[in-house]
């Protein structure tokens, strides 16, 4: 008897975690069920197999459970009637910085891999950038490798509260060009937050005005609005979101 050989298509579902969850199947369903109702509007004869990742990285520990094991006082009887799915945990705290050196090639896979490890610890991030970045000369040869240390940079940036000038100026003494890069974009996200709150505090100070235009002056809001020279519709939110309209 021969068994027909038949191609099939399977899909890597990946999911990043930087903390535990307590119930990652229920989220992991969601994914598998869109990937089918895809499968099914493009009239498939048959669903896509899909292998659920979890790449884990955060510092508490991550409990691996069954589908079942999500309800209390089950037995088989009714374990019959649940969905029955598993999915690979890649959980990186489990690996040393030398195990990540010696299993992956690709420097920019390893200078990922090494940050996304140390990143919840800063003051051990502080430690481990001289070696991290280092391996960065050998990445700017292209722009696609530049593209990949500027996007280095601002993951710091996002996840590290006070150290990052420091963090900066430590890349700078590794490589000026990794340095260049690093502190342009720390001038540039720096630009943007004073921006940012440049903006906030103007929407802050109208809201007060208007408030206290409607409440003390009597205003109407078609008033306020010609007189600080603002759309009324604006006018009207505010005083909405105050419930003072």
């Amino acid at each position: 008897m021969f068994l027909e050989k038949i191609d099939i298509r399977i899909v890597l579902l990946f999911e990043h975690k930087s903390k535990p969850v307590d119930f990652p199947h229920l989220q992991l369903l969601k994914y598998l069920l869109k990937i089918w109702a895809v499968d099914i509007k493009q009239k498939k004869k048959s669903l896509t197999p899909v292998i659920p990742i979890i790449f884990y990285h955060g510092k508490g520990k991550w409990k691996s459970k069954t589908f079942e094991e999500y309800f209390k006082g089950i037995d088989e009887n009714i374990e019959r009637f649940l969905p029955a799915f598993d999915y690979v945990l890649t959980d990186l705290s489990k690996y040393s910085d030398e195990d990540i050196r010696n299993r992956y090639d690709e420097i920019k896979v390893r200078m990922a891999l090494l940050l996304m490890k140390n990143i919840m610890n800063e003051q051990l991030l502080k430690q481990k950038i001289p070696d991290i970045f280092l391996m960065s000369n050998e990445v700017f040869e292209n722009e696609e490798g530049e593209k990949f240390v500027k996007a280095s940079v601002i993951y710091i940036y996002n996840n590290v509260e006070k150290g990052f000038k420091e963090i900066t100026q430590e890349i700078e003494t590794i490589t000026t060009k990794g340095g260049d890069i690093a502190m342009t974009i720390a001038m540039q996200l720096e630009e943007r937050g004073l921006q940012k709150g440049r903006q906030e505090g103007l929407y802050e100070n109208q809201k007060m005005v208007i408030t206290k235009l409607f409440t003390k002056g009597k205003f109407s809001s078609e008033q306020i609005a010609n007189y600080l020279e603002l759309d009324e519709k604006f006018v009207r939110r505010i005083l909405k979101e105050a419930k003072l309209f």
